[in-house]
């Protein structure tokens, strides 16, 4: 059997590709893109005029359905220098009366199911990508269509990760090694029957949200996390959520989440911004 042809169930209970788990350029394609071209016999001042409207680079020069090539400001240049250094010394050279076919780059094409990494020099140099055949393009792929993925891609780990370092830091800079022992073994108590961590490395988030949220050992740590303890514990048991659902592949999170995420991560950078003030305040 063929593994594009094995489906699997979101959690919408919606039939998907077991394929389409994996990211590739169909995952960068910008959902129901609309194709601008121009015509091979357009003026090129006119398709000059449409790279502007649209603040594109390049266009395709389609005929019908067949790709002929790639109009940009590039391929114009280049056209105007060598049309103009091989024109006739009697004739008057007029770069306006170029027509797009006498200014085409040749195209280059990529497959859907490519992997994007593969294709990140060429973007690079050329700023987009033709995605299908040169009488079926399927899309047009740019850096900042990779750079948007990647971003919705990886943005939840990064404010995880930015969430949950920032709140080990505060909690070194909170509790002495010692004191962090002696929270531990009152708080943890009944979640581990052996080996109790004592330190931060060898706690899970969720215990960093049980030492911080007990009333036992809130006074520790209120001066760093401030507000109530009851509204403390609860964004962190929500942040800690979110973040069970995102390490463990259970589902994409929604906008709504990312939001929650984005504000869980400004919140604790405000209270490092506050301790670190506190900090250089009492130093001087």
């Amino acid at each position: 059997m063929n593994l594009s042809q094995i489906t699997l169930r979101t959690s919408d209970g919606d039939a998907q590709p077991v394929t389409a788990l994996f990211h590739r350029l169909n995952s960068v394609l910008p959902v129901n893109q609309k194709i601008v071209s121009v015509a091979p016999d357009m003026l090129a001042a006119d398709a000059l005029k449409k790279l502007k409207e649209y603040r594109f680079s390049q266009l395709p020069v389609v005929v019908g359905r067949e790709v002929l090539g790639i109009f940009s400001y590039r391929s114009f240049a280049n056209a105007v220098v060598t049309l103009g250094q091989n024109a006739p010394k009697n004739q008057r050279f007029n770069a306006l009366e170029l027509q797009v076919d006498d200014c085409l780059e040749k195209p280059t094409f990529a497959r859907v199911t490519d992997e994007f990494v593969e294709w990140f020099d060429f973007v690079d140099q050329h700023d987009a990508l033709l995605v299908g055949e040169p009488n079926r393009l399927q899309g047009i792929v740019t850096a900042m269509d990779i750079l948007r993925y990647l971003y919705g891609v990886a943005s939840p780990f990064v404010l995880i990760a930015e969430i949950e370092l920032g709140l080990r830091a505060l909690m070194q800079l909170a509790v002495n090694a010692e004191t962090l022992a002696a929270c531990a073994t009152e708080c943890l108590k009944d979640k581990y029957t052996d080996q109790l961590p004592t330190r931060l490395e060898d706690m899970t988030f969720n215990d960093y949200v049980q030492i911080i949220g007990d009333g036992r050992s809130w006074d520790h740590f209120q001066k760093f996390m401030g507000g109530n303890r009851a509204r403390t514990r609860a964004k962190l048991e929500q942040l800690r959520d979110l973040r069970n659902i995102v390490f463990h592949f259970k589902r994409g999170i929604t906008v709504e989440e990312h939001e929650t995420l984005a504000a869980g991560r400004e919140w604790m950078l405000l209270k490092a911004r506050a301790a670190e003030a506190r900090r250089e305040e009492a130093n001087q």
